[in-house]
């Protein structure tokens, strides 16, 4: 019967998850998605393949894994500063400030360049990281209705227009114009998108 390290199953589960996820990161890291099996992510954190295979059994769930870790705690910060400040242009700005700060993020960078060579995404963790997605783009709820939109199809298709603000706001960031003034149009044209001008 294998040991166990934790306090009881469960912290011996989370910790052999944690030890797997970092693993396959230092190890994704280095020599890229492809190159890593996951035979490599148990020797290197002392695992049997099998064993491995009851925690993850693909790289995929380890990517699932991963990118919930990064998303739980920019959900919560994300709700924070819409609570915080409240529906108003305030509450967008520094929601966006939010989302520019996470993916621009080196760590972030490494989730998202692992994941788009990850060759092995099943349909079942590309909708999951979807709706991981969605709930994220509701925290900007409030703040949309407060600017005016007035079904669910309106405020969807502003909230998604506001992430490709973001997403083309770190791609400026990344292409070497100062964060300073990528963050000054974010804002304007985010609240623009928003109705909140």
């Amino acid at each position: 019967m294998p040991r166990i390290t934790g306090a009881n199953i469960a912290e011996h589960v989370a910790a052999q998850e944690a030890a797997v996820v970092e693993a396959a990161q230092r190890l994704f890291a280095q020599r890229g998605v492809a190159a890593v099996s996951l035979g490599d992510i148990a020797a290197e954190v002392g695992l049997g393949r099998t064993s491995l295979y009851r925690y993850f059994p693909t790289k995929g769930h380890i990517l699932q894994v991963w990118f919930d870790r990064e998303m739980d705690p920019l959900l919560a910060r994300s709700q924070e500063v819409v609570d915080e400040l409240g529906p108003t242009a305030a509450g967008l700005r520094a929601w966006l400030d939010v989302q520019l700060d996470f993916v621009t993020d080196e760590a972030h960078g490494a989730l998202v360049d692992a994941s788009a060579a990850a060759p092995e995404l099943s349909p079942e963790i590309v909708a999951h990281f979807g709706q991981r997605h969605r709930e994220l783009y509701a925290t900007l709820g409030p703040v949309l209705r407060a600017g005016g939109a007035r079904t669910p199809e309106e405020a969807r298709v502003r909230a998604l227009l506001v992430a490709g603000l973001v997403r083309s706001s770190a791609d400026l960031v990344a292409g070497g114009v100062p964060a300073a003034v990528v963050r000054e149009e974010l804002h304007r044209a985010g609240t623009a998108v928003a109705g909140l001008t």
